[in-house]
């Protein structure tokens, strides 16, 4: 769902982003992390934890079961925290997305391998 040029100002005013980079989130909340939870749930847990522990970056295992504590931080915090957590915007509307975020988004991801 687009917002307008209005709210993205209010927002852009709140948040301290620029228009040009709360546009390309709203782009790629609505094309990129579709498609990236769409590949990241084809994977098994084993296989998805390691992904997502990388993408975090700064994962520290808890518990006695980490991959249950993994599923239990995407339930409450959604995929969309560890996707934010692999992606930079830059004020110009510029982005790079972490190389595992990409490989994670079908047939047509980009892949940029300096992340």
């Amino acid at each position: 769902m687009k917002i307008g040029l209005e709210k993205l100002k209010e927002v852009s005013n709140l948040s301290n982003e620029t228009i040009e980079a709360l546009e390309t989130w709203q782009y790629l909340r609505s094309a990129y992390y579709p498609r990236f939870v769409e590949g990241i749930t084809q994977l098994p847990w084993d296989q998805r934890f390691e992904v997502l522990k990388i993408i975090h970056g700064a994962w520290e295992d808890r518990g006695e079961d980490p991959v249950e504590a993994m599923m239990e931080y995407v339930f409450e915090k959604t995929y969309f925290a560890l996707f934010c957590k692999g992606v930079v915007v830059n004020p110009d509307g510029s982005f790079k997305l972490h190389n595992l975020i990409s490989h994670n988004l079908g047939k047509v991801g980009i892949c940029d391998e300096r992340f």
